[in-house]
């Protein structure tokens, strides 16, 4: 049970990710040249493959101009209520 919360939280945090860099208009390559990542790095994120560290999930939130509690309140309100 521990491993799908983990995989639909990885999932969730790349979607809501994924949402913020379209709304600033960013291609994948033009995110990962931003944050140093390669695209298929940014891809495997976003599409929950491949949790970011601690460290750079925080250089990806600013670069994203996103807070970190924004991040986990927004991604808490997407998690059904079974994941508790």
């Amino acid at each position: 049970m521990v491993k799908k919360q983990n995989d639909r939280f990885s999932r969730l945090v790349g979607e809501h990710l994924k949402r913020r860099r379209l709304e600033l208009g960013m291609t994948q390559a033009d995110f990962a040249e931003t944050i140093g990542l390669s695209e298929k790095g940014v891809g495997r994120i976003e599409r929950g493959e491949r949790s970011p560290t601690c460290k750079t999930l925080t250089y990806i939130l600013t670069k994203a101009e996103i807070s970190i509690d924004r991040l986990l309140l927004d991604v808490h309100n997407d998690m059904p209520s079974d994941d508790y």
